[in-house]
């Protein structure tokens, strides 16, 4: 045969399967309405399980790990298939919807705490967004999700990834321990400055104080300034403890901050690449649905065995919704688990949305939705 002929036979045994596979989902419809009918739930591991098996004992050694695939990515459609014809929803996603039908509003004139001194990046983008309000500053990124699950504030504004230095690890790994909702997020250019107290030369500083992130996003200045690097809480308390110093210290920080703790700049803009924005995260007790919003957060966890990721990759791939950020974290267990933070395109005032969140929240151990935001 030429290629012509093996392509029409391939385009010939497709359309078959294309056939047998819409027969198959219209008895997957028979299956989820005996499900609803006698309260049974959607997920059935042990089935599941079955049937790879024995998919993988009859199909030839050559094609066995992809007709693997190929059946779980079929039970994975069917199980979406049927989420969307139950509708039985988990305790996670009533809370949701209850939360959705009662329209809560946002307080006009919100206490915001920030983490750091004043001058701080992430005081500059509390005042961005939120330029009429109160700020509260707090030591540690920790005392910021406390004093927003205790309700001693509003909200709270968190770095969560710079455009040059990546994630900031920290913040994610508080979100592992507090109960909080991802509201809002804020993008703020960083221009970083190199500054001293006044009457220091720049060839008289050997030491540089700040924020690990602001280390790391002016590492090629401070290597070719042979500057000896010094870990700080944060950029601005960093500036606050090169201004109290008698020594020839030096702090990488905003204007504002130099400003703000009386430092002259010795030099400006000295971060590795000119486009460097940092996002932030505003965090609240309460979730405030909005119609603006057009990206969901989630967490949940993953065992550490073939086909978990692509199982769960799939769900999103047969809703249509695109997976805009996919971050992972070790649990710390003997398995070596992780936990994946994701976030995808959706409103939680859509109803595909909610489809899918109660799809994950059902199916998955340890999800955990955290928030509806509009990426900014």
């Amino acid at each position: 045969m030429d290629l012509q002929q093996i392509r029409g036979q391939i385009d010939t045994i497709d359309g078959e399967i294309l056939r047998l596979f819409e027969e198959r989902m219209e008895l997957v419809k028979g299956v989820a309405q005996y499900k609803r009918e006698n309260n049974l739930p959607i997920f059935h591991k042990d089935r599941e399980d079955q049937i790879i098996q024995r998919i993988g004992e009859q199909a030839s050694e050559e094609n066995e790990q992809g007709a693997k695939v190929l059946f779980s990515t079929l039970m994975n459609i069917s199980k979406c298939l049927q989420q969307n014809t139950v509708r039985d929803y988990s305790s996670q996603t009533l809370s949701l919807l209850e939360t959705v039908n009662s329209h809560p509003a946002p307080p006009e004139h919100p206490v915001v705490a920030c983490p750091g001194v004043i001058g701080s990046y992430t005081y500059l983008a509390g005042k961005k967004k939120f330029p009429n309000a109160e700020i509260r500053m707090f030591e540690r990124f920790g005392d910021v999700f406390d004093a927003v699950q205790a309700g001693e504030v509003d909200c709270g504004v968190l770095p969560i990834e710079n455009s040059n230095a990546g994630s900031v690890s920290e913040v994610y790994d508080l979100m592992r321990s507090h109960d909080f909702y991802i509201n809002h997020s804020i993008r703020l250019k960083i221009n970083h400055c190199l500054c001293a107290r006044p009457g220091t030369r720049l060839e008289d500083v050997t030491e540089v104080y700040s924020y690990i992130q602001g280390l790391a996003q002016c590492s090629e200045f401070i290597c070719a300034h042979n500057l000896i690097k010094r870990e700080y809480s944060n950029t601005a308390a960093a500036a606050e403890f090169v201004s109290q110093s008698e020594k020839p210290f030096a702090a990488i920080c905003s204007a504002e901050s130099a400003q703000e703790y009386g430092l002259e700049i010795l030099r400006e803009g000295i971060q590795n690449i000119d486009e460097n924005y940092t996002r932030f995260i505003v965090i609240s007790k309460h979730l405030y649905p909005n119609p603006e919003s057009d990206t969901v957060a989630t967490s949940l966890t993953l065992a550490n065995a073939v086909g978990s990721l692509y199982n769960l990759l799939t769900k999103f791939a047969v809703s249509g919704v695109n997976l805009t950020k996919i971050e992972s974290k070790p649990i710390g267990n003997k398995n070596f688990d992780v936990i994946f933070y994701l976030d995808f395109t959706g409103n939680v005032l859509n109803e595909s949305t909610i489809h899918l969140i109660n799809d994950l929240s059902n199916e998955l151990s340890g999800f955990k939705f955290l928030g509806n935001y509009k990426y900014e």
